[in-house]
């Protein structure tokens, strides 16, 4: 694998990973068009999130760090932590069915279609919402919501995408959803990085040495990349609370998956 693909890959995952589109399912697709499996490379994959991981605990700093160490705190980081692990569990024990049977282009293209279609009901159906601080949520809704990101594990669902739908669908409005799908998504994204680069190390052998490492300079290239890109994304993102987003990006997901349906054939 060369630098130039590294860095595609590097700029569709801080595109895609905090956007609604399922990055997964978008860094699948680029792989194919430049030959290249990313399921095969790790450590690579942890570098690509790292940058995007840092982005949110930067975007969302004041709600993660603002009175740290007080009680309510200590009890919102708990309520982040169990409702992280139901997916966690799941991801590690069906990792390899996963890889093997729900990486299909079939698959993927329905997850795109199915979740769109639900993004654009879900902000044109008028349901009793509010909108509450990600560290108020109480434990019982953030378990639902913690829950529902078992179906990410699927390529086309997407994490953020899910956790909005299961967060509005216990009543938060989509603003409130969108910033408890991010911040709940931390600990899950820095479990599964620590993960894959241990899966990488203990993996490796003198043949794959590519799956261990990355120059120095390239790999603060690929995190700063994805880092800045992904950043600017949740400020858009946040920007557009008021107007159709959800339905918008549910459009794209849409024409995403049929393109994907159409190739397929």
């Amino acid at each position: 694998m060369n630098t130039i693909q590294r860095f595609i890959l590097s700029i569709v995952q801080g595109i895609t990973e905090l956007l609604p589109v399922s990055s997964s399912a978008h860094l699948i697709l680029a792989g194919k068009a430049i030959n290249f499996d990313i399921s095969t490379n790790t450590t690579l994959l942890a570098i690509l999130h790292i940058g995007t991981t840092l982005a949110i605990i930067l975007f969302f700093r004041k709600e993660l760090f603002k009175d740290l160490f007080t009680k309510d705190k200590l009890f919102f980081y708990f309520k982040l932590l169990l409702a992280t692990l139901p997916t966690a569990v799941i991801g590690f024990l069906f990792e390899d069915y996963i890889a093997n049977f729900l990486r299909g282009n079939i698959i993927m293209a329905v997850s795109l279609i199915v979740v769109g279609i639900l993004f654009i009901l879900a902000e044109n159906i008028k349901l009793p919402s509010s909108e509450v601080s990600p560290e108020d949520v109480p434990l019982g809704k953030m378990m639902v919501v913690g829950t529902g990101q078992i179906l990410s594990l699927i390529p086309g669902v997407s994490r953020s995408g899910v956790t909005i739908l299961t967060g509005m669908s216990v009543g938060l409005d989509k603003y409130s959803a969108f910033n408890l799908s991010f911040i709940l998504g931390i600990p899950l994204l820095i479990g599964a990085n620590l993960y894959l680069v241990a899966k990488g190390l203990l993996l490796a052998n003198g043949a794959s040495l590519e799956n261990v490492s990355l120059p120095l300079i390239e790999t603060l290239l690929i995190v700063a990349i994805t880092f800045t890109i992904g950043y600017v994304a949740l400020i858009l993102v946040k920007r557009f609370k008021r107007s159709k987003w959800l339905t918008t990006f549910g459009i794209y997901r849409i024409l995403i998956g049929i393109l994907i349906l159409i190739l397929s054939i």
